[in-house]
């Protein structure tokens, strides 16, 4: 009778401790809740980011296997995750969020053919990821519909395949890596009365927000982009996507343009730094500068300040 009482004394205890463990063992990433990541338009997200799409990046974070906190605050911790993310799927491994990273979680999981006229949570998958590269014809509708087939096209022509506008497992494989790069905001018509103003404001905003759309990337000495720049990279391609062809280097670039007070900069004007005219950036307005700064530093907004100023040139 005592040895029939200690085995149940012993299995009441086992599971007891089972019980204990179920309850506060983490669940599995693919527990997580269905994660709300639908928005016409897709922020960079990086260490204090908060709001509805910070949260939207964590919940994908941790639905991809990383222990992010969904809790709408982007915390050190989920940046680092964000970063080992990025890696995994061949990204550089900073702790910034911009289209790419943006498409490659939107698009994660199976890879299912679909084309013109299918419907259903992967078309969703699938138009999430598109309009996160800047694909805003793109409508969240889970209908697989002409915009969203125009935009397929557009993605296989980037990548050299066949344009079809079928979602195939190539097409997937791209978003889901990162490989598809994100299409420059879409060109506003200018009215014809306005037309002859075109002036040095209007080309200085579309080189700023050329630069803006390079936020996140990465530094690499020589580097001209798409994915990576250097200073003067950056500010010369800034400067290009605006219609205005600049000479190479930060110092080349000190030497062209038009000379700008301190006091009178605009945004899109060159601003420089350091003794011997070394770096560049391109003024932002309210005494920021956009930059490409050095190796394993992203593309960042910074203030002015903080670098010794040197002077300043505007290109129109």
């Amino acid at each position: 009778m005592g040895k029939i009482l200690m085995r149940a004394a012993s299995l009441a205890t086992g599971l007891a401790l089972a019980v204990s463990v179920t309850a506060t063992a983490e669940l599995p990433a693919s527990a997580a809740s269905t994660c709300s990541a639908s928005f016409s338009r897709y922020q960079v997200i990086s260490k204090g980011s908060k709001g509805s799409q910070a949260k939207a990046m964590e919940c994908l974070l941790r639905k991809a296997g990383y222990s992010a906190t969904v809790n709408g605050s982007f915390s050190v911790h989920d940046a680092a995750k964000l970063a080992r993310f990025r890696r995994s799927v061949g990204l550089s491994p900073l702790k910034v969020a911009g289209p790419r990273p943006w498409s490659a979680l939107l698009s994660q999981g199976s890879r299912p053919a679909l084309e013109r006229g299918d419907k259903g949570a992967d078309v969703l998958r699938l138009q999430r990821s598109l309009r996160a590269l800047g694909y805003t014809k793109v409508t969240l509708t889970s209908y697989f519909g002409a915009n969203t087939v125009a935009a397929v096209k557009s993605a296989q022509k980037k990548r050299g395949q066949k344009q079809t506008g079928r979602a195939t497992t190539a097409v997937w494989s791209a978003l889901q890596h990162g490989r598809v790069a994100a299409v420059p905001a879409p060109k506003k018509a200018v009215a014809k009365k306005t037309a002859s103003r075109a002036s040095s404001s209007s080309k200085g905003a579309k080189a700023l927000a050329f630069a803006k759309r390079q936020i996140g990337d990465s530094y690499r000495y020589g580097a001209t982009g798409p994915n990576s720049w250097d200073c003067s990279g950056l500010t010369g391609g800034a400067w290009k996507a605006a219609g205005v062809k600049i000479p190479r280097t930060s110092q080349a670039q000190y030497r062209a343009g038009k000379k700008v007070a301190k006091s009178d900069l605009k945004p899109g004007d060159l601003v420089f730094f350091y003794s011997g005219i070394s770096h560049v950036g391109i003024y932002a307005g309210s005494g920021n500068v956009i930059h490409a700064s050095r190796p394993g530093q992203p593309v960042a907004k910074i203030k002015m300040k903080y670098m010794p100023y040197q002077g300043a040139r505007r290109y129109s």
